[in-house]
């Protein structure tokens, strides 16, 4: 209900809640907008995938990242050892068409797949950085040869071979500023005395949770 009362509706009933934290992802501007908040963000979709090694674990023993490139948010390819000492090299950044293009016409949504091309195309002729070449440059490691070319500029006797699964895909949430035509590439929230809300939430999201949290917390109430 946002603005109008304190009640989360969700597809188990309305919830009366005191203070609401919206940390819902892809959808946190949609219920950042219900409650009178991110006026000039929206989130575009990009789909994320990694190439797993068929070797035996402990081949790879640790994480290996690239220098970051300051001009777009992500970090680029590198090397993730799993929880089962499994290596994968990624992510793609792959611009989606909808929210939760996981697969194929899953979820499909005209209404999103139209608003996301719109605002794909202001980037693409308009905007502040290089979006063109970024967009083009993440498409073409949809390529598992030029992906695990990039991978082998991290460390030596990186083989093709040993690439071959693509695993399951994730979509990150990315904040478009639209009144700047950028991506947002800091933490962003917006919050007043009823509501909180994390519109992005950047790499290394997952290593800085608990600080970030802890952040958000210093900020309710």
């Amino acid at each position: 209900r946002g603005r109008n009362g304190s009640g989360v509706r969700t597809s188990a009933g309305v919830f009366e809640a005191g203070y609401v934290v919206n940390a819902a992802g892809l959808y946190a501007d949609r219920i950042a907008r219900d409650f009178g908040f991110s006026e000039h963000y929206r989130i575009l979709p990009f789909k994320g995938l990694y190439l797993y090694s068929d070797e035996p674990p402990g081949a790879i023993r640790t994480n290996i990242y690239p220098v970051p490139d300051l001009r777009n948010p992500f970090l680029g390819v590198h090397f993730t050892v799993t929880a089962d000492g499994h290596a994968k090299i990624g992510p793609t950044a792959i611009p989606a068409f909808w929210r939760e293009q996981y697969t194929g016409f899953a979820n499909f949504s005209l209404g999103e797949l139209v608003d996301i091309l719109v605002r794909q195309a202001g980037l693409f002729f308009g905007s502040s950085f290089d979006f063109k070449s970024l967009a083009v440059e993440e498409l073409r490691k949809y390529v598992r040869s030029h992906l695990v070319k990039l991978a082998g500029a991290l460390m030596e006797d990186v083989r093709p071979a040993h690439y071959k699964r693509w695993g399951k895909p994730g979509i990150r949430a990315q904040l478009l500023d639209v009144k700047q035509r950028k991506l947002e590439m800091d933490f962003v929230f917006e919050h007043d005395d009823r509501s909180m809300h994390v519109l992005n939430a950047v790499s290394p999201g997952f290593t800085c949770s608990l600080p970030f949290a802890h952040h958000l917390c210093e900020h309710i109430g």
